[in-house]
């Protein structure tokens, strides 16, 4: 094996001179169902550590190349057979049925031919991280979190996911078993958050370094007009975002709420919405953009493995509630960016609004913040580690 090829310039540098990759790689991704947070990384990757020329191979096990960048979906080279069988396949935002293989998925991707890849990273928060390169591959794991299915089925629970529809709650012992064999193949772990890393050393009882997903703060503005008393709250409407909590904690207070989503809870919500709370459907990205710019606090008191929104919120000069667990912790420092609440009840977030709308915040202080988690550092972090973790 060739030795990884890095060209080392500063972190801010254009992009002609950014750090590059230049052996064969393979980029394992679990599945491509949208354009979300990890597929967006996936696609930071391809963007910022190679050459135009130098492309890596992507694989997965399905693949809605429609909702990709075309960039990214013409470097898809493999995908299963079986997801794409009529009735199965997902079809644009129609979802198909291909979650219903998920007990077949680590078979397939144990089968994968990686062997002419020097390189190979699994992007994964299921079942990609069960691949198999060459011995003398270097080979590491960017990871999500360990798979929620054998590990941390309470929470897939509240997420609204059904296990028993795949077969996975009689089969959890057989899950952890392969999931645990397949975790001693990477040669690193890199972990989206502080808990995340925790998981997997809890889980895997292996460590890991922590280098957050990146995010597009440069598309903010910190500096845009802002409307007092206006808050956001932009996710999907399920139950462990707590979309009723923030619409009650709302209830009586001198300040407005503008809450952007969609998902099963929306017919309930819009039920009982508070006078002062408008509810609206999916947006444009530059509608999204042009929202967080105008309004002059951010809410997300739902657990989540890292948190994008909060990062984007940031780099509109916006500061936060949040939740004082997951990934808030690395993002939002309190008193700085916002305020982190204990509990998601509505006194608690009543209470944390009241503090964000009458403090003065530092909006060059919470756009720097957000800089922390931009595509650059993501790549000069990830190369770097990657360099660490080479075979000779």
């Amino acid at each position: 094996m060739t030795s990884i090829d890095l060209h080392r310039k500063t972190v801010s540098a254009p992009p002609t001179t950014r750090i590059l990759l230049s052996e064969p790689t393979a980029i394992v991704h679990d599945w491509f169902q949208g354009y979300h947070g990890s597929e967006r990384v996936v696609e930071a990757m391809r963007a910022g550590l190679f050459e135009p020329r130098n492309q890596p191979d992507v694989y997965t096990f399905q693949a809605a190349r429609e909702l990709l960048p075309p960039d990214l979906a013409r470097l898809i080279v493999r995908e299963s057979r079986l997801a794409q069988l009529p009735g199965i396949r997902q079809q644009g935002h129609d979802p198909g049925r291909w979650r219903n293989l998920l007990p077949y998925m680590p078979q397939y991707f144990g089968k994968l031919d990686l062997s002419r890849y020097d390189i190979v990273i699994a992007s994964s928060h299921a079942f990609a991280v069960h691949a198999r390169p060459r011995k003398d591959a270097t080979y590491v794991c960017y990871c999500y979190t360990p798979i929620r299915y054998a590990w941390m089925p309470e929470t897939e629970s509240r997420r609204g996911h059904r296990m028993h529809r795949f077969g996975l709650s009689a089969a959890r012992g057989w899950l952890r078993r392969k999931d645990l064999e397949a975790s001693r193949r990477p040669d690193g772990y890199v972990a989206i958050s502080e808990a995340v890393r925790e998981r997997i050393n809890a889980f895997y009882g292996r460590d890991a370094v922590v280098i957050h997903p990146p995010v597009d703060v440069e598309d903010f503005d910190p500096h845009a007009e802002k409307e007092p008393g206006h808050f956001l709250w932009a996710h999907r409407l399920v139950g462990y975002k707590n979309p009723e909590v923030v619409a009650e904690a709302f209830r009586g207070l001198p300040y407005r709420l503008t809450m952007v989503g969609v998902g099963p809870l929306e017919e309930k919500l819009r039920a009982s919405l508070p006078p002062n709370v408008e509810l609206r459907g999916w947006m444009t990205r530059a509608e999204l953009v042009a929202l967080y710019a105008r309004t002059s606090g951010f809410i997300h008191v739902g657990e989540e493995d890292f948190g994008i929104s909060m990062v984007e919120a940031l780099a509109a000069g916006t500061p936060i509630v949040a939740l004082d667990r997951g990934g808030a912790r690395d993002i939002v420092r309190p008193g700085s960016d916002g305020v982190l609440v204990d509990t998601p009840d509505v006194a608690s977030v009543r209470a944390a609004v009241r503090q964000v709308a009458e403090e003065r915040w530092d909006r060059d202080s919470l756009a720097a913040q957000a800089g922390t988690f931009s595509r650059a550092r993501f790549t000069g972090k990830l190369l770097d580690y990657l360099a660490s973790v080479k075979k000779s």
